[in-house]
């Protein structure tokens, strides 16, 4: 089969470039083209950063330093102003001789994959706000019954009781409480409520409402239970 080589680089789904030792961007591909522009004797961080010298940790420079693929996480700016995340991966372009004569640079636009961890990481810090300023007792248990989480407001009253087992952390048992919620809900994965009374580690006793609700995996499966 005959291969159009020029051709796969010109369609590739990621900008393409080829640099010479001084940097300078000697070819590139249509989506490089259509995104930042002319590129005829100008430097490679001067088109996609709009700077006036090379980048710290530049991998393409590694690359010419020692023959060796480099990869990076860098922010580019297009002709119309928009900035882009991409991974960048530089490798080496050889001659017959083995001598390092240009450098492949291939990146890859993961704005939007970045937008989705920032808003995931910001959704996280949202629910880990409320996890902890909730008045009222959370924990989370796992299917020993060992607290594996707990809220400041549980913290405060009970200690740090992360890795005890709940009916001795606040019930102050030496065996499990009977029934318990947290383990009907392991079983059936449905939500239940009891009261109890329980003390804190001032000695306080309290009557309280329990809810149980069960925590699932991507599978599908109860990881944990949040009481």
């Amino acid at each position: 089969m005959d291969l159009n080589y020029q051709q796969f680089f010109e369609v590739m789904p990621a900008y393409l470039s080829i640099l010479d030792r001084d940097l300078r961007v000697v070819q590139a591909n249509q989506r490089f083209r259509k995104d930042f522009g002319d590129f005829e004797g100008r430097f490679c961080y001067e088109i996609n950063q709009h700077r006036t010298e090379p980048c710290r940790n530049c991998p393409a420079e590694k690359t010419f330093r020692d023959g060796l693929r480099h990869g990076i996480e860098e922010q580019f700016r297009k002709i119309n102003g928009q900035e882009v995340s991409l991974i960048v991966y530089t490798t080496a372009i050889r001659n017959g001789a083995g001598e390092i004569v240009g450098v492949l640079k291939m990146a890859t636009d993961i704005t939007e994959i970045k937008l989705l961890q920032t808003q995931l990481r910001e959704s996280r810090e949202r629910y880990r706000y409320l996890f902890e300023e909730v008045p009222c007792y959370i924990t989370v248990q796992d299917r020993d019954l060992r607290i594996v989480e707990a809220n400041r407001r549980f913290r405060e009253d009970f200690g740090e009781a992360a890795g005890s087992k709940c009916y001795k952390v606040y019930m102050h048992r030496s065996e499990p409480c009977v029934p318990c919620a947290v383990k009907e809900t392991f079983q059936d994965g449905q939500v239940h409520q009891t009261e109890e009374v329980v003390t804190s580690r001032s000695g306080e006793q309290m009557h309280v409402l329990v809810s149980t609700t069960p925590v699932r995996g991507a599978d599908g499966q109860i990881k944990s239970v949040i009481e």
